[in-house]
């Protein structure tokens, strides 16, 4: 599946390569996830530009990062009135420059957090509580579905599920009362759990105890509010998929996968939920958390996109 951004290109490289700027503030923010791989490029095309030759040959064979056509040289051709395509192709970015509707500047690399976010795992997983805590407050505005697309799971419920990842029990479902309201109460304690990890009850929130995994088998403990790993999943553009793993007697084990298609990666989350979740505000979720867990396959990265790729073009 191909993610396209489609838009003119804003490209400011002058005199001072230094503020290089190959996207304007109002495409980033519009670009939602693919913000991120933007900013990589106008940082990476700053440091092409600077380098030695010999240098910028070793860089980009080492970052993985290729022309396909045109060549450093002609990063310097391109203006403000040039059109381009911004492509999340599965596991990589595809991008290109175009001159009457044909590219002449083409430029791949891998969609791998490490590279774009110019950190290593294991300074990522230490800025993990950081990086959290600092994400905006995401709208917290309600609206119910379009009924159309629900279906009923059972007697006044009903379901909306869009997407799977890789297990069928591990989606992105949420539950309604009667086609309007979510699901919230002491007798329906699964749909409740998705739905408040779905980001549904704004009005709720709840501490978070979180162990989590850090580099050399190492763990860090700390406390977050369930509002600031929601902001966090918004903020960064993860989709989030969740699944109930085992009734236990200190309540619901579930499974929460944040996934980062643009960069990436995976946060797995293992949650004890308490059984009193819905009627005590002050009970703890516990949580097992993994971060950053690589999800492409650098072997067959660089595969052509076949005709039947389905294409998203942003407007």
């Amino acid at each position: 599946m191909v993610r396209r951004f489609f838009i003119l290109c804003f490209f400011g490289l002058c005199c001072d390569i230094a503020s290089a700027q190959l996207f304007s503030l109002e495409t980033r923010k519009a670009a939602g996830g693919q913000r991120y791989a933007m900013e990589f490029l106008e940082r990476y095309f700053v440091d092409l530009l600077t380098q030695r030759n010999v240098a910028i040959e070793r860089k980009m064979k080492d970052d993985k990062v290729y022309f396909r056509k045109g060549s450093i040289s002609d990063l310097r051709k391109l203006s403000d009135t040039i059109p381009y395509t911004f492509d999340l192709c599965g596991n990589y970015y595809d991008v290109k420059w175009l001159r009457n509707g044909q590219p002449f500047v083409n430029i791949v690399f891998p969609a791998q957090y490490d590279l774009l976010l110019g950190m290593n795992q294991e300074e990522a997983q230490k800025k993990l509580k950081e990086t959290m805590l600092a994400a905006p407050v995401r709208d917290s505005i309600w609206t119910a579905p379009d009924r159309k697309v629900l279906r009923l799971k059972e007697a006044g419920v009903w379901m909306l599920k869009t997407d799977t990842f890789q297990l069928a029990s591990l989606h992105n479902g949420t539950y309604y009362y009667n086609n309007v309201k979510p699901v919230f109460d002491d007798t329906h304690l699964e749909y409740s759990a998705a739905n408040l990890f779905a980001g549904l009850m704004p009005d709720t929130d709840y501490r978070i105890y979180v162990e989590q995994s850090v580099y050399g088998l190492q763990t860090v403990s700390y406390s977050i509010m369930l509002s600031q790993w929601l902001n966090y999943c918004a903020e960064w553009g993860l989709k989030t998929f969740f699944a109930i793993e085992e009734q236990r007697e200190d309540g619901l084990l579930a499974i929460v996968i944040a996934h980062s298609a643009e960069l990436g990666f995976n946060h797995l989350l293992s949650v004890v939920i308490p059984d009193k979740f819905t009627t005590d505000k002050n009970a703890v979720l516990k949580v097992r958390l993994t971060p950053y867990i690589p999800t492409h396959n650098l072997k067959n990265l660089y595969k052509q996109p076949s005709s039947t790729h389905r294409k998203i073009k942003w407007q």
